[in-house]
């Protein structure tokens, strides 16, 4: 807890858990203040003096359970636990009195429900929440607008409109906004996989590099081994965990670079922490395409001076790129014969040294894939005209 708040002090990055358990907090913090606000007020309701005495309770422990699930790091069912008690205490005025502040307080449910921004907890209780709202004010309409109002039925149906209409619109917000964090992931997932080939190969032609100029990789220069444990050492210190501790899982980080680290993960022979420990390492490795080895990618190519921006820097289809017909068929003719005579490919032998033949770019022109690429009419003209690109080009 100490290290989350210190985190959060110094505005450094959260994971979707930890941000799921700030709100928590907030959300806790806040049921703290209404509760010991409004409870007391309550007492001028018509409630049973055992009721007075045993709702407070009851909140103080829940509100105490969901400060501790938090403390555990069970953010999910501190989640669940600060719903329900927002939920009772809206219950214990709705069954208490029929005033226009339990309707309020329906509003209240759904905003903190909104607030934790999960489609699927909204859809089951912002949902009975808001019929639990429609019925309240069905059946006491009368008293919640007045009873001498004019068009009291009407004024009811209002009521009962702009509470379905909130919810309503803020489910459509869901739907939006989640539809677009889906095309966002996609995108990111189908161009991680375009980047990992292209990283693959920047990385495997760096390892000949290396190795033709007889230089040591860099997870076996001392000075950055030294560096890397020092640096370790100096972070662990503001978590005030034992020092010794984190020099050996540097010194073992460093150890299964030579190993085959699947092999260690899956040997039931090792003691669990350790295989443990190998799995989580093992997207920071340095000898291979790994998780850490693709940000230095990326951050290396910041440091890079970039031309000027051209808007057709960003568009990859021939049909964005060019707008005359001829420029079209010509540019897919050219992107051909660099597929066909550029080296691209692994061989047999795991090394770079391979074209691509005419079946393979026949095959990539007409994947789904290659629809960002090229489209539907120059695929058709390809295989109208393949005999030519393979004879000519």
């Amino acid at each position: 807890m100490k290290s989350f708040f210190y985190r959060i002090w110094h505005s450094e990055f959260l994971t979707f858990n930890e941000v799921l358990r700030l709100k928590v907090l907030i959300v806790n913090a806040f049921l703290i203040v209404f509760v010991f606000l409004s409870i007391p007020v309550s007492s001028f309701n018509d409630f049973a003096t055992t009721i007075d005495l045993v709702v407070p309770v009851g909140f103080t422990i829940l509100l105490a359970l969901t400060f501790v699930l938090t403390v555990f790091n069970f953010n999910r069912f501190a989640m669940h636990t600060s719903i329900w008690t927002i939920s009772l205490l809206t219950a214990y005025y709705v069954t208490g009195t029929s005033s226009f502040f339990s309707y309020l307080l329906f509003f209240v449910s759904l905003t903190i429900i909104i607030f934790y921004q999960d489609i699927l907890t909204y859809l089951l209780y912002g949902g009975l929440t808001t019929v639990i709202g429609v019925v309240f004010v069905y059946l006491w309409g009368d008293a919640l607008v007045g009873i001498n109002s004019a068009g009291a039925e009407i004024s009811s149906i209002t009521y009962q409109v702009i509470l379905v209409g909130f919810y309503i619109v803020f489910f459509i917000q869901f739907l939006v906004s989640d539809n677009i964090y889906e095309k966002l992931n996609n995108d990111w997932v189908r161009m991680n996989k375009s980047l990992e080939r292209y990283q693959e190969f920047t990385h495997s032609h760096l390892v000949d590099l290396i190795t033709a100029n007889k230089v040591d990789p860099i997870y076996k220069n001392r000075d950055f081994q030294k560096a890397v444990n020092e640096l370790s050492c100096f972070i662990n210190d503001f978590f005030e965990e034992e020092g010794n501790d984190i020099a050996e899982v540097v010194e073992f980080y460093f150890f299964i670079h030579e190993q085959d680290v699947d092999g260690v993960v899956k040997d039931v022979n090792l003691p669990i922490l350790t295989r443990k420990y190998a799995s989580e390492l093992n997207k920071y490795l340095l000898n291979y395409r790994s998780e850490l080895v693709s940000m230095l990618f990326d951050f290396s190519t910041l440091l890079k001076v970039d031309n000027e921006y051209s808007e057709l820097r960003y568009k990859y289809s021939l049909d964005d790129i060019f707008q005359n017909r001829v420029d079209k068929l010509l540019s897919l003719a050219v992107l051909y014969k660099f597929l066909k005579t550029e080296v691209t490919q692994f061989d047999k032998w795991g090394q770079i040294d391979r074209i691509l033949t005419h079946e393979e770019i026949t095959e990539l022109f007409i994947s789904p894939e290659f629809r960002e690429f090229i489209s539907f009419e120059q695929v058709n003209f390809f295989l109208d005209n393949q005999e030519l690109f393979e004879k000519h080009l």
